[in-house]
């Protein structure tokens, strides 16, 4: 009899137990309502680029990975209100405890600190190329009305150069030829084969004025 009263009680609770559980999700205790998640601020995401936010994700809450000058550059130009928006969105849907917490905001605010002081963090950051500074008077030589037509035709493989701007080149000199695209090339972010090309044209610019006092591109192969 008493195995029998045993089972019945037995299987009541387990009832009880599944009931209570579809009515309350919990038995016993307080249950903690949910932390509300907190949304990121319309776009930050886009500022900072799906190439650069994971590598972020990564540093803040991996406490990993390399972020380069440019990255740094989106994260400071998004703005602090914006980086904290991301981690506090990411943290408020995750299971952190309150160490993890900590933890990751300890490294949310190095983050922001590294990248204000070094523009970078982590890896071996590449040194910047000097930019060459053209030769002083150069400039002048070509004339503003000159000068646009050469580069054109060395940059961009178009356009015409009159007899008179071949005449103007030429009297500027070699040299001031070289530095003025050498100033350019430092300038801007060219691949090697693009360097390459772009110095093929330069010499070609060259040795055409001297050949035939003007350059036609539809005429002229390069």
């Amino acid at each position: 009899m008493n195995v029998i009263r045993e089972t019945e009680e037995i299987l009541e609770r387990n009832s009880e137990v599944w009931n209570l559980c579809k009515r309350s999700g919990h038995i016993g205790g307080t249950q903690a309502a949910p932390a509300q998640i907190v949304q990121p601020l319309k776009g930050c995401a886009s500022k900072v680029t799906s190439a650069c936010g994971p590598k972020i994700y990564e540093f803040v809450f991996d406490n990993s990975g390399v972020l380069p000058q440019k990255c740094c550059k989106r994260l400071l130009n998004a703005g602090r209100e914006c980086h904290d928006s991301d981690t506090n969105s990411i943290l408020s849907e995750g299971e952190f405890s309150k160490e993890e917490r900590e933890e990751i905001l300890a490294r949310h605010s190095e983050v922001w600190n590294l990248c204000k002081r070094s523009s970078h963090i982590g890896g071996t950051q590449p040194v910047p190329a000097p930019t060459v500074q053209p030769l002083t008077g150069c400039a002048g030589k070509v004339t503003s009305a000159c000068g646009p037509k050469v580069y054109t035709l060395v940059f961009d493989k178009s356009g015409v150069l009159s007899e008179k701007c071949c005449e103007l080149l030429l009297n500027a000199g070699r040299q001031c030829h070289d530095s003025e695209t050498n100033s350019i090339l430092s300038e801007g972010e060219f691949s090697a084969e693009e360097k390459k090309e772009t110095m093929k044209r330069h010499n070609q610019v060259w040795n055409v004025c001297k050949t035939n006092d003007h350059i036609d591109i539809e005429n002229t192969v390069f």
